[in-house]
């Protein structure tokens, strides 16, 4: 009789356990990289500050240093030009003067770079969204070294969107962006709005080790039997 029972209860059981463990993740905000131009707060930096969340890489003539360019600095950033400011964002440059001495194919394409933390978080399956804009255009975005499909190039009088829903890993994130122009001045704004990806539910994970522990329990009882 006992052989008879335990096949519907560990099954049952097992399948309860099976349960729980789909649901010890949650969807929940994720860590934002930060936009373009602010500081630890994210609150927009003053002109020819140095971004410390940007660095410039890949360039022969540029970078480290990426530097922050507002309204106060005049042209192109005006009505009709570039996007004017915002309390959440501001242009980023290769140099501290918006004009420099163009030199075709070595000051033409520019990398900006960034990276954000997912530890702690769930890497499948998240999402990451926002807009960018760029002089003379934006070519490119890759996260982790991979170019993200669908991103539209980009100009510096619009904003462009764009989303993010595969590519992430593990830990530390590196967000790549892809500018080119021929001749000075030129730029790069990011703004990010949406950063979603799944964590683990302590409370689920619990009830999951209870849910295991007990399986064992019945199953070293039953055999016993």
């Amino acid at each position: 009789m006992s052989t008879v029972f335990f096949f519907p209860f560990a099954r049952q059981l097992a399948l309860a356990v099976v349960g729980l463990a789909c649901a010890a993740a949650v969807q929940a905000a994720g860590p934002m990289p930060y936009n373009t131009g602010v500081n630890a707060s994210g609150v927009a930096l003053g002109s020819n500050a140095v971004d410390a969340h940007y660095s410039i890489v890949g360039s022969p003539a540029f970078g480290p240093s990426a530097y922050v360019k507002t309204e106060a600095d005049g042209a192109p950033i005006q009505p009709g030009g570039w996007l004017l400011d915002s309390a959440v964002s501001a242009w980023i440059t290769p140099s501290a003067s918006f004009f420099f001495t163009d030199v075709p194919g070595v000051t033409d394409q520019i990398t900006y770079r960034t990276s954000f933390d997912l530890t702690g978080y769930i890497a499948a399956g998240g999402h990451l969204a926002g807009r960018w804009s760029a002089d003379d255009s934006g070519l490119q975005i890759r996260i982790n070294g991979v170019a993200v499909p669908g991103v539209g190039v980009t100009q510096y009088d619009q904003w462009t969107a764009f989303s993010i829903d595969a590519g992430f890993v593990d830990g530390i994130n590196t967000l790549e962006f892809d500018t080119l122009s021929t001749q000075s001045p030129t730029g790069l704004r990011v703004e990010f709005s949406e950063s979603v990806f799944a964590v683990p539910e302590p409370g689920s994970w619990a009830l999951f080790s209870v849910g295991l522990l007990g399986m064992g329990s019945l199953v070293r009882r039953r055999s016993r039997t």
